[in-house]
């Protein structure tokens, strides 16, 4: 489907008759967008309006109808200056794939409608045109027709605002409403209507074969049935309720949670605990100073002089210790000299003794040399030298190791004690953590009871099913022998097997389908982000459609970690890959697509999204949200196919289209 023209008359705004060129060329590679720009109150929601109302009429969800009746809402959408008696109308020009003569050929299909201040029995003036030709079976048949060519359950994914993008961001599940579009679109709903057609005939043919005794307990079987399905739908739709009552129930909780902790609840809350934790590091820490003072009274403060001073001690202490031996024992070296030279000249060749007389004469001489000048000023000895040595080698190093370890816990026990204390200090006031703590239990006492009801829900939802498959199964039954006295237990017996064929098929499609999507959306998210390793692979439940986000470790990123522009781009990347899963070539339509959004992922947007979101994707923007430096991008990048500015005059009231756009 390509919308090629609007038409408005007299519609909100738009006083007298505008018409607005929307083609664009789908046969090359060509522009696809339609920039349309407006300020706020300037008629783009007022635009967006008239194509949902024009297409769909009295079902059309338009965003300034409220309460009000059909009737009531095409009466105050009437221009207020337009003239009584004066038609407000809307036309659409769109074409629609057909085939013509075995050829495949867009056909422009016309719809329009009329209506006054005083609609006629509250209703519009419907007329449909194909090819330039009133056609009276389309036009009395319009509501099946575009029913199936773009069903209004998935026209909200189609046509839509930054508003309805935001809400959607901000679910954890979709809405039931959303969750039915979806399966349309994705073709699921087709089955279920399969299977009710067959159940139909199924039904038929029984009260066909069927005596008024048979044919009245037929009735009454199907008509338990009916209340069952009817109970079923019903407890289903509670159950989906209670979900997401649940899922709020459990946001205000984690927010009164956190609030609790921000306030200082928590603290109140562990106070006495946290005081007894505080004295017990104070008395910790007044010990460890005590044993610090302890070892400063032994040898710890030589610590400050260990290096060179003590050391240079010691060596000393050695030297002169060395010194004393020497000059103690030097008359026994030189007797013991003098034997060995007798000895020598007695058995040795003489040869021999001139060596042995020059070696004993050097070390004799440097001997008496060493303890003629070396230098004996500290005046140690033998026990001196050995108190330094086990000082230096055994007693500081250890007396060390016990200062450094009791200084370490020392400075924990002050560390987790200052911490402590900025806790307790930060505590609330008892009034104040009252609050907190009611505010907080009372959520969490709204989220035991949903949870409660949820559980309750599930066990009638699955008690209800089973008594409906004891119901179809007594119809089953009770068909069959009726069949089998209109000897049609073939058809049956047919039934039955397409019944469970038709339950296979939507297995498989839906596991397919889901398979599709999952691929589909996670390519559209990463494409969209700017922080491409945030999430490597996005599941769908088949159910309810709720999105899981996993890292590329397998890890479940929990959705509320995303900030708020990269929920609203996966809404937008959910959004996407449906579209592109369904096949659905219809028209994107989007107001006020940027909100909220920071420069980068508008980039994104503006580069990724729009020129791919459809062949022909129809924008409304404000002057702050494609700027003009977003409008020159579009135009350098040649995707504008037109641009027009929805320019609203507040002296008269009225809205006037002109082409071009804010620069």
């Amino acid at each position: 489907m390509i919308f090629r023209e609007l038409t408005l008359q007299n519609f909100g705004a738009y006083q007298g008759k505008h018409t607005i060129n929307l083609s664009v060329d789908v046969n090359q590679d060509h522009p696809p967008i339609v920039l349309l720009g407006g300020l706020n109150g300037g008629g783009k929601t007022t635009f967006i309006d008239a194509l949902r109302l024009v297409l769909y009429g009295a079902k059309a969800q338009c965003s300034t109808r409220g309460n009000l009746s059909y009737g009531e809402f095409l009466s105050q959408s009437v221009n207020r200056e337009a003239k009584i008696g004066e038609e407000a109308a809307i036309e659409l020009v769109f074409e629609q794939a057909s085939f013509n003569k075995s050829e495949l050929r867009q056909v422009p299909i016309s719809i329009s409608r009329r209506w006054t201040q005083q609609p006629k029995n509250g209703r519009d003036i419907l007329e449909v045109r194909v090819d330039g030709w009133n056609n009276e079976t389309l036009t009395s048949t319009w509501d099946e027709f575009i029913e199936e060519i773009m069903p209004i359950g998935i026209s909200g994914l189609f046509l839509f605002d930054g508003e309805q993008v935001r809400e959607l961001a901000l679910q954890d599940t979709p809405t039931q409403g959303i969750v039915d579009a979806i399966r349309t679109i994705l073709g699921l709903e087709l089955v279920d209507r399969l299977e009710i057609d067959l159940e139909v005939l199924a039904s038929k043919k029984r009260r066909e074969s069927s005596d008024t005794e048979a044919f009245n307990k037929l009735t009454e079987i199907e008509t338990l049935i009916a209340q069952q399905s009817t109970e079923i739908e019903l407890e289903e739709t509670h159950k989906t309720q209670l979900e997401a009552d649940l899922e709020q129930a459990k946001a205000t909780f984690a927010e009164a949670e956190r609030e609790f902790m921000r306030k200082g609840g928590k603290a109140a809350g562990d106070k006495q605990e946290l005081e007894q934790s505080y004295q017990r590091l104070k008395e910790e820490a007044d010990q460890q100073r005590k044993e610090l003072l302890d070892l400063a009274e032994t040898c710890l403060p030589l610590m400050l002089i260990q290096s060179p001073l003590l050391e240079q001690a010691l060596s000393q202490s050695q030297k002169e210790l060395h010194l004393q031996k020497a000059k103690a024992a030097l008359d026994l070296i030189k007797e013991r000299d003098r034997k060995l030279t007798e000895f020598i000249d007695q058995n040795f060749p003489k040869k021999y003794n001139r060596l042995v007389q020059e070696f004993l004469e050097n070390e004799l001489a440097q001997l008496e040399d060493e303890s003629q000048h070396g230098e004996i000023w500290l005046g140690s000895d033998i026990d001196l030298v050995k108190s330094l040595s086990n000082l230096l080698e055994h007693d500081l190093p250890k007396t060390v190791t016990l200062a450094s370890t009791a200084a370490q816990k020392l400075e924990s026990c002050d560390r987790e004690s200052t911490q402590i204390q900025n806790v307790i200090a930060s505590a609330a006031s008892p009034e104040i953590y009252q609050q907190l703590l009611q505010k907080k239990e009372e959520a969490a006492s709204v989220c035991e009871s949903l949870a409660n009801e949820l559980d309750d829900s599930q066990r009638n939802l699955a008690l209800l099913e089973r008594k409906l498959i004891s119901s179809k199964k007594e119809l089953e039954n009770y068909g069959t022998t009726i069949v089998a006295r209109g000897n049609l237990e073939f058809f049956f017996q047919s039934v039955v097997k397409v019944q469970s064929t038709m339950d296979s098929f939507r297995k498989e499609l839906t596991a397919h389908k889901i398979a599709q999507l999952e691929n589909s959306v996670t390519e559209c998210f990463l494409h969209l982000l700017h922080k491409s390793r945030l999430v490597h692979r996005i599941t769908i439940a088949p159910d309810t459609f709720r999105l899981e986000l996993y890292n590329a470790e397998g890890k479940s990123i929990p959705k509320h970690r995303l900030s708020a522009g990269e929920k609203q781009m996966l809404a937008i990347a959910f959004l996407w890959g449906l579209a592109r899963v369904s096949g659905c070539q219809l028209p994107v339509v989007i107001d006020t697509p940027l909100g909220r959004l920071d420069s980068s992922h508008r980039l994104n947007l503006l580069d990724r999204y729009f020129p791919n979101a459809s062949q022909q994707v129809i924008l409304l923007s404000t002057d702050t949200e494609i700027g003009k430096e977003e409008v020159t991008r579009l135009r350098q990048n040649q995707l504008l196919a037109h641009e027009y500015l929805l320019d609203y005059d507040e002296s008269t009231n009225r809205t006037s289209v002109r082409s071009g756009y804010f620069w």
